[in-house]
């Protein structure tokens, strides 16, 4: 959708829900690799932040009319199950709260 011309003409806004969007993914491999379970739950959280700021910034660009509303709902419906199951993950981990996380992996 940001590719579209209309985000073109924005591109602060086409910049920030670009970067935000990539946030989300750095974030949650950033976190994987942290010593803690406490600590990747720290990386989630700043993730589910973006997915937060993407949908945010979405529904300013609905408001503008660059994207349409049936698009709006679609990607807000998909935030949400990002959201949920980031949430769901987050409190798994503070179950858990594993302090070695590193020892175990594959170098």
């Amino acid at each position: 959708m940001i590719a579209r011309p209309s985000f073109g003409r924005n591109r602060k806004l086409h910049d920030q829900i670009a970067d935000a969007n990539e946030s989300i993914l750095a974030n949650m491999a950033e976190g994987f690799e942290q010593s803690s379970d406490a600590v990747l739950a720290s990386y989630l959280y700043t993730s589910k932040g973006s997915v937060a700021e993407v949908m945010v910034r979405l529904k300013g660009a609905e408001r503008r009319g660059w994207v349409t509303p049936a698009e709006y709902s679609q990607c807000a419906s998909q935030g949400e199950e990002i959201q949920r199951m980031l949430g769901g993950w987050i409190r798994y981990l503070r179950r858990c709260d594993f302090k070695d996380r590193g020892r175990f992996k594959d170098d």
